[in-house]
């Protein structure tokens, strides 16, 4: 017999857990979806575990409101061995969950169980029973199921529903079902896990394999001509288009930079030979521009030093 006692946020899980309704997903891997169908209830619930939970409290008509820590749902996992099922027909299985759900009836009231149903889509066929934990008309989980309680339990079942199935207690106290649990499931843990480092290494054999042929078809065989003309090509257009930019860049300087070269040139006594080469090739590079300087030169030589307006003494004072 397996307890948990479960606070009201948990109580959803399990109902999904019990319930598996068709949107169900397993996260066990010992569930087999392919048979749940044959899962039954002895005891259906009639709304959601929430809602039955919440009709019994009200029932109750409590003075105090019930803590929002308080244990509002006990569930126990009832069953026995593999061997004790494996001859069983399905009749007498049922006849022996009915007796097990008519024992905690019996104990703690019909009206107090959510529900019980049976498991058949896993290993071994098994009773999930659920009950709200009311006694002396109020909740309490605590007082009906204390550890030792829960011991005591376990020995009336045993006498009551056990020795009629041929059924013994198991010894008090005992961990020998929990470490053959857990050993089951550490070995089989680690089963999956060397199956799945065994087939990464062998995919990544595989990998690196397919990579080595690759080189090795390829590593002999020269670079296709089309691809060598087409690199040159590539280098010769990125020199000439370096080449253009900078000419861009000269010649959208402003024509007045060339006349202020000259200046200069002559101011820093290169003479008038080294002056006269500048402008005869600056002229010859920039034929249009220099035009247009001269043009402009012409102009502001040609104008009076300062403009004359017959008006400027009008301004602002109309």
């Amino acid at each position: 017999m397996q307890h948990k006692k479960l606070k009201r946020p948990s109580v959803g899980n399990v109902e999904r857990e019990n319930e598996r309704d068709q949107t169900y997903e397993a996260k066990n891997p010992k569930i087999d979806l392919s048979r749940t169908h044959d899962n039954y209830h002895i005891i259906a619930a009639p709304q959601s575990y929430m809602d039955f939970i919440n009709e019994r409290i009200a029932s109750l008509n409590l003075k105090r409101k019930v803590r929002s820590d308080a244990i509002y749902m006990n569930t126990f996992v009832l069953s026995s061995g593999h061997e004790f099922f494996e001859n069983m027909p399905l009749d007498k299985q049922e006849e022996f969950f009915e007796d097990c759900v008519k024992f905690f009836a019996d104990k703690y009231g019909a009206e107090n169980i959510i529900s019980a149903v049976v498991h058949m889509d896993e290993t071994t066929p098994h009773l999930h029973l659920n009950l709200v934990p009311i006694t002396g008309g109020k909740l309490c989980s605590k007082d009906l199921f204390s550890p030792k309680k829960l011991s005591l339990l376990q020995t009336e079942l045993a006498e009551v529903v056990g020795k009629k199935w041929g059924l013994k207690r198991g010894k008090i106290g005992s961990t020998a079902r929990h470490v053959e649990t857990a050993e089951y499931t550490a070995n089989e843990i680690i089963s999956k896990a060397t199956t799945a480092a065994e087939i990464t290494k062998k995919q990544a054999e595989q990998y690196l394999d397919g990579i080595v042929q690759s080189v090795e078809s390829t590593a002999d065989k020269p670079i296709p001509t089309k691809r060598k003309h087409a690199e040159e090509e590539i280098k010769t257009l990125r020199t000439q288009n370096a080449a253009l930019q900078k000419s861009l860049d000269i010649k959208s300087k402003d024509a007045a930079d060339l006349f202020e070269q000259l200046q200069r040139a002559e101011k820093l006594g290169r003479g008038k030979d080294s002056a006269f080469r500048m402008v005869s090739d600056m002229i010859a590079a920039y034929p249009d521009e220099f035009d247009e300087l001269l043009k402009k030169s012409r102009t502001k030589q040609s104008a009076p030093p300062f403009k004359t307006n017959s008006r400027s003494n009008d301004r602002g004072g109309k």
